[in-house]
């Protein structure tokens, strides 16, 4: 220990007793181990006209680099091999002159002065103004004594990255940047490869760490050159007839490529000898137009400054047609509700039985995706079941291989079915009333019915009767002439128009007078499948007039006038409601409902209504409304607006006239005195 601390005690000395002999102008540089140095030296020619010279850098008296110009090359010396290049001759930063070198992969050792020298040997005196003096001093190699240096070598041989460290007992380990595999170091703490391959290629880390847990890290890079070799070579090429293409050499080459050779069915193909055929900068063979003579069998061969490992395996080029659809769709389908269509679409066959079959697709143009769970594909053919409104739109099949894309477009329009007849009609008469119901054709939801009804034998004319709510599946005719034969039919309407009548049901009135008030006996059912309507049936079932009274609200909105009536939470007993006109006696329409509403759409302005309403559990209301007349207020408001108007004008002229009266001129007294 004693030996060591007294030649670290000496070498500081000699480092100090250097320090203060180096010349005036020696510039001090500071660098790590591992790290690099760059030190500037500019070229002073006579007069500013370059002539050969010799540029010379020496290190404590020791040349470690020599370049002489008009030669080219540069001599480093072995133990600065990899490790000092020239950066002032375009290869390093602006403002350094053409002497400049920089010193990477900084060692203990690499601390001293440096000095670059320019002679002139064609000259007398051979130098001139030259010599700049550099002092490096190296900091940081408590740990590492000799990190590595930037190495290349050739694959198959040894390579070996050195990183020694200053304690014997220090623990170096090695690691690839990228998180590759991590080599295992030398028992003298390098890296050594035996056999370099061209995956070895890459930056690699030495980690130097002493038992007291201090770390020290530095990197070298591992270039290793191999031969110019096909990566990648596919069996089958398709190129697109008519179109541009290309024909790609996959190769690998360290150092670059130098030359790339293609044949052709076993010859040397030169594309300067055929027209429309190029090379790429990177040696890939470009079509500009693709036809039949095209096809062959392709090899390329890569070389560069080591050689080529051969040429690649044959590729037979195919020229591909665009494809042909032997079966296309009509422009146009219409199709109704729940029906099922298939749209036929199928490509023809390649003319090469080779050839891969074209692709072939449907899709939707607007984007949206097929129906999904009622879709099938089968030979090209779509097939839709149960249509519905949202599969209207424009479908699109597309055939495409690698030379086109066909496509060939239909349009499904889905017919406008109006709803179906009701059905199941069921009547219970009385003496001057008749309730009807009936089974909805469709979901009934949408759905607005008109009962239209008739005396029979009498040459009695069509009367119909509008349900005022949709969705409505009953009602009830009033006004009806005692043992009277009706004939009966129900219409339904949505938003695509009229449905079909239902099948007529004849109805005969009760012969007696029965009152019409709600509360009596329920009368027997008369349905479609009875043969007569004849019979003695009792009368409707409705509630009385001894029920406890309820509030009923009658008020406009923009759909027209909303009748609304409170009742007992939960009470979803039915309820009947009556709509009058003024005080005639006759309703306008009745509904029956389960709700605590009912929406009349049409009413007049200037008319006077009334609403009654009975439900089952006895309760019983009444309210009236007046529509105010919009058209006559309307009149008024715009006469008042004109009138205003004109009150208006009549006040600015007024204004006016007062105005140039009070400016007049006057005569002056004087004047009067002259008179």
């Amino acid at each position: 220990m004693a030996l060591t601390w007294r030649t670290v005690t000496c070498a500081a000395l000699l480092v100090a007793a250097a320090a203060s002999l180096l010349p005036l102008e020696t510039e001090r540089l500071r660098a790590t181990v591992g790290g690099y140095a760059v030190m500037n030296c500019h070229l002073d020619f006579p007069f500013g006209n370059e002539i050969p010279y010799h540029l010379q850098w020496d290190k404590d008296g020791e040349t470690i680099l020599s370049w002489l110009s008009g030669e080219g090359a540069v001599r480093v010396a072995d133990r600065w091999g990899g490790r000092v290049r020239r950066v002032g001759d375009g290869g390093g930063p602006a403002g350094l002159g053409r002497g400049s070198i920089n010193v990477s992969a900084v060692r203990e050792t690499d601390a001293g002065l440096y000095r670059c020298r320019v002679l002139f040997p064609n000259r007398s005196p051979p130098a001139r103004n030259n010599g700049t003096f550099y002092y490096l001093e190296v900091d940081g190699g408590n740990l590492i004594v000799t990190p590595p240096m930037n190495t290349t070598v050739v694959e198959g041989e040894r390579a070996e990255l050195e990183c020694a460290p200053r304690a014997a007992g220090a623990d170096v380990q090695w690691r690839r940047a990228g998180g590759g595999d991590a080599p295992t170091a030398a028992p003298n703490g390098s890296l050594v490869l035996l056999h370099a391959a061209a995956a070895d290629l890459g930056e690699y880390e030495c980690l130097v760490r002493a038992p007291d847990g201090q770390l020290q890290t530095a990197s070298a890079f591992l270039d290793v050159h191999y031969k110019a070799k096909v990566v990648y070579s596919p069996k089958e090429r398709y190129l697109a007839a008519g179109k541009a293409a290309s024909l790609d050499c996959h190769f690998s080459a360290n150092p670059p490529l130098t030359n790339l050779r293609w044949e052709k069915d076993g010859f040397l193909f030169d594309p300067y000898n055929v027209p429309g055929v190029f090379y790429s900068m990177n040696g890939s063979l470009l079509f500009n137009r693709v036809d039949e003579s095209h096809e062959g069998v392709y090899s390329c061969t890569p070389y560069n400054a080591l050689g080529t490992e051969g040429a690649s395996g044959g590729v037979r080029v195919r020229v591909l047609r665009a494809p042909r659809l032997s079966a296309r769709p009509q422009p146009l389908y219409v199709a109704r509700l729940g029906d099922t269509l298939t749209l036929p679409c199928a490509v023809a066959e390649p003319p090469h039985h080779a050839a891969p079959a074209p692709a072939l697709r449907w899709t939707r143009k607007d984007g949206s995706s097929l129906p999904e769970g009622r879709h099938s594909l089968r030979d090209g053919n779509l097939t839709i079941s149960e249509l519905a409104e949202e599969d209207r739109g424009v479908y699109v099949c597309t055939a495409s291989n690698e030379a086109a894309d066909v496509v060939a477009e239909t349009e499904l329009l889905i017919e406008n079915v109006p709803p179906r007849a009701p059905y199941n009609l069921t009547a219970r008469p009385t003496s001057r009333t008749i309730h009807l119901s009936w089974v909805p054709g469709g979901s009934g939801v949408d759905a607005e019915y008109t009962v239209w009804y008739r005396e029979r034998g009498a040459g009695g004319e069509w009367r119909t009767m509008r349900l005022l709510s949709r969705g409505v599946a009953e009602a009830t005719l009033l006004g009806l002439r005692s043992a009277a034969d009706y004939e009966l039919r129900v219409l339904a309407q949505d938003h695509l128009g009229d449905g079909l009548f239902s099948k007529p049901l004849v109805v005969r009135t009760l012969d007696s007078e029965i009152s019409e008030d709600l509360g009596t006996a329920s009368a027997a059912a008369i349905t479609e499948s009875d043969v007569t309507a004849s019979g003695e049936v009792g009368e409707v079932g409705d509630v009385g007039d001894d029920g406890e009274e309820m509030e009923v609200t009658v008020r406009l909105i923009e759909e027209g006038a909303l009748v609304r009536w409170s009742r007992a939470p939960h009470d979803h007993t039915r309820c009947s409601v009556r709509w009058y006109r003024g005080e005639a006696r006759d309703p306008l329409a009745a509904a029956h409902t389960h709700h605590d509403y009912l929406l009349v759409s049409e009413v007049e302005e200037g008319a006077e209504y009334l609403a009654r309403v009975w439900c089952a559990s006895g309760a019983r209301g009444g309210a009236a409304l007046r529509v105010p007349q919009y058209t006559r207020m309307r009149g008024v408001a715009a006469g008042a607006a004109a009138a205003a108007l004109l009150l208006a004008a009549a006040a600015g002229a007024l204004w006016a006239a007062r105005h140039r009266l009070c400016r007049a001129p006057r005569t002056p007294r004087t004047h009067r005195d002259k008179r």
